[in-house]
């Protein structure tokens, strides 16, 4: 009976283990490029594009088959998987991997970011700097479709319920949706260059009309793979 008591709750303290998206995934590409360069090493396997994505196609395939890691990013290794399956050495998986590792490295290279609500104002501030037209006015979670209207192209929309409920003081405690028309990768650059890690949960068909959404986190801390800017450049 004893023994059977220490298994449920060691089976319990696993299952309420909660693992953080942020440092998973850069174990798991971190963990991918080190095995990579070891069979390389060992002359195993050929520098070489055709041959590297073939090693992490397969690689991101017995990750899966094993349960390697945590399933917080197990959709990332399914959609991989698929890439490297349907797009074969188009897949860009060394790339992709470099990408994320450099990328999650150099957000956190300072540790977890507390995001204040003068942060969030003050980007607000600099996309209007910029031309977008920046509404905060409206409630726009649970309402149903909305549509605000606005003359300019770019188009930058905070919920106004959320911009109190997502903060404890002046700290963001809770994901907050901002909501995204015209350029996104203008508004991917401005928000990674002023500190924030943006999430996209759709392009265009948002609860906004013509927007799309994307999710900020406390601590920069998402629970899906951040977008990362189109100029960002990843050591080679």
């Amino acid at each position: 009976m004893f023994s059977i008591i220490c298994g449920f709750l060691l089976d319990f303290g696993k299952k309420s283990i909660v693992s953080n998206y942020s440092t998973e995934i850069q174990n798991l590409v971190n963990s991918a490029l080190a095995d990579m360069a070891a069979e390389h090493k060992a002359g195993k396997l050929a520098d070489a594009p055709v041959a590297n994505n073939h090693y992490l196609v397969r690689w991101v395939t017995r990750a899966l088959k094993t349960q390697r890691f945590p399933r917080c990013v197990g959709n990332d290794l399914t959609c991989w998987q698929k890439a490297g399956r349907s797009k074969g050495n188009e897949a860009g998986l060394l790339f992709l991997f470099k990408r994320i590792s450099a990328f999650y490295a150099r957000c956190f290279a300072q540790g977890e970011k507390k995001i204040l609500d003068s942060d969030v104002e003050a980007f607000l501030d600099r996309m209007e700097t910029a031309g977008w037209e920046v509404s905060t006015s409206e409630p726009l979670i649970n309402k149903g479709k909305i549509q605000i209207f606005t003359e300019g192209q770019n188009s930058l929309a905070l919920c106004a319920d959320q911009c109190d409920s997502c903060f404890d003081g002046d700290t963001l405690v809770k994901p907050m949706s901002w909501f995204v028309r015209g350029n996104h990768a203008e508004f991917i650059e401005q928000a990674t260059d002023a500190g924030f890690m943006v999430h996209k949960v759709t392009d265009y068909k948002s609860n906004v009309k013509y927007h799309g959404e994307y999710l900020i986190y406390p601590g920069n801390q998402g629970e899906q793979l951040a977008e990362i800017p189109l100029s960002f450049q990843a050591d080679t």
